[in-house]
């Protein structure tokens, strides 16, 4: 197994998304919303390169992020793997080459998996009621996601990008 520069970026990408879960997140959480750099990594790979996002890396943060936050091990990992699946299908049909769709893409999926982990925490056992749960900690973490991952389109946008950039004095045909 060969590994290229693209996939090189990826894993280093993982490594910092899990190390920034780790140790940022804590120190920057408002009241009792805390990003998850996992989720937000693994949807901009899945969005940035719809055709070779797999479920491994998904499913590894997904599996990373319940191991170190204390949440049942597994919800992460299943619905990293379920949402970033439909967020890469959803970008490879609806891109049009605008800066709206993928930004759009991962605002619904960002949305739809704090959602759905606030419900699996819920069935789980969580001690709250359901607004506490969905209107205090899924909609408030999901809009904290949603900010942090329109920061970091760009430079996923121009660093995991599959296709190589185009020589100096050629055109690049897509």
């Amino acid at each position: 197994m060969s590994m290229t520069r693209d996939s090189i970026a990826v894993v280093v990408g993982a490594v910092l998304a899990v190390l920034a879960q780790i140790v940022i997140a804590p120190n920057i959480a408002l009241f009792s919303a805390m990003p998850n750099f996992v989720m937000v990594y693994a949807l901009l790979v899945a969005i940035v390169r719809p055709g070779t996002a797999g479920p491994v890396l998904p499913f590894v943060l997904g599996l990373s992020f319940d191991l170190f936050s204390g949440s049942p091990v597994g919800a992460m990992a299943f619905l990293l793997v379920l949402v970033a699946f439909a967020a890469s299908r959803a970008f490879a049909a609806l891109d049009n080459d605008t800066l709206f769709m993928p930004l759009l893409i991962f605002v619904v999926s960002a949305l739809a998996i704090e959602m759905l982990h606030g419900g699996f925490l819920l069935a789980l056992g969580y001690h709250a009621g359901a607004l506490d749960a969905f209107l205090y900690r899924a909609l408030p973490c999901a809009l904290y996601d949603c900010v942090i991952g329109l920061i970091l389109y760009p430079f996923a946008a121009r660093l995991l990008s599959a296709t190589a950039p185009a020589q100096p004095g050629t055109t690049r045909l897509r």
